[in-house]
């Protein structure tokens, strides 16, 4: 009798934590070729750093490939829940950009330091990610500005998938 007990009782929990999975929601699907329709406010010459005006996003449960098609292609490797670390060339100074990527019900956040060449690590900005009902990608990027000697700047940028 206690073993029937014991067996029925590892059943019902497995019943209930399938009943909970099933009940979550699947995180957002950022995965696809993106293509910039709209930046607001704008701003001349701004550029944002990983998506440009063109880029392609490979998205895994664990993982986000961000490749930048134009302006010049530019690829950023993102770990969930992990810092990310990416190095560049940009007018021929060595950067490094650390990266937080987090999935929180239907956003996806990366913050990101910069240290340029000279050393001096920074918080230097967020990205929010959400999806619109129409499958928009809508980036809400928050430039940081250096040691708060300026306010930061926060552009919203809209993608629609190719």
């Amino acid at each position: 009798m206690r073993t029937f007990a014991a067996s029925l009782f590892v059943v019902c929990v497995f019943a209930a934590v399938a009943a909970v999975a099933t009940g979550t929601q699947a995180p957002p699907a950022f995965a696809g070729h993106w293509v910039l329709i709209s930046i607001s406010p704008q701003r001349p010459g701004y550029d944002q750093f990983w998506l440009g005006t063109e880029a392609r996003v490979t998205q895994t449960d664990t993982t986000l490939v961000i490749t930048r098609v134009g302006p010049p292609p530019r690829e950023a490797r993102f770990t969930f829940a992990a810092e990310s670390r990416n190095e560049y060339i940009v007018d021929g100074q060595r950067i490094v950009r650390d990266s937080r990527a987090t999935l929180s019900r239907d956003t996806l956040l990366i913050s990101t330091d910069t240290t340029p060449a000279e050393g001096q690590r920074w918080l230097s900005n967020i990205l929010r990610w959400s999806l619109d009902a129409d499958g928009t990608l809508v980036v809400g990027d928050t430039e940081i500005c250096g040691k708060g000697e300026c306010p930061s700047v926060v552009t919203t940028l809209k993608f629609k998938r190719q």
